[in-house]
């Protein structure tokens, strides 16, 4: 199943959200400002992007530039406090297939749509026999 982590306040997340809804693809939404994420989530998140934390947090982010918090400089630890009490910092919307170990970041219909495709193949991959 397809989780996507959203902000209600985001359009980026609202086109998304829109984009599944028109295309009938069952997901799970999760609002990460009024339920944010757990260390386990962040962990998961983590471990699907190839270049780490910065992949994930959005320099650009108000509350960022006003701690003038340098990302690079955070211990695991901090990067998880932060993600946990201010969600803001987080790139959005995060469209996450846990099974198939992938991550989309971000609104970007053509990219979501190369996410999605591999998610059909290797489906039926897994469910064609070659003879």
């Amino acid at each position: 199943m397809i989780k996507i982590y959203v902000s209600p306040s985001c359009l980026s997340s609202k086109k998304v959200i829109q984009f599944f809804e028109k295309h009938k693809i069952p997901y799970i939404k999760r609002n990460i400002i009024h339920n944010p994420l757990t260390d386990t989530e962040i962990k998961l998140l983590l471990r699907f992007v190839p270049n780490g934390v910065g992949d994930i947090i959005s320099t650009r982010a108000k509350f960022i530039k006003t701690h003038a918090i340098n990302i690079e400089k955070l211990t695991m630890l901090q990067v998880f406090d932060l993600i946990k009490t201010s969600p803001t910092v987080l790139k959005r919307p995060i469209i996450v297939q846990e099974n198939k170990q992938r991550i989309q970041i971000g609104y970007n219909e053509d990219e979501i749509e190369l996410f999605l495709r591999g998610s059909i193949e290797n489906e039926f991959e897994d469910s064609c026999e070659i003879f």
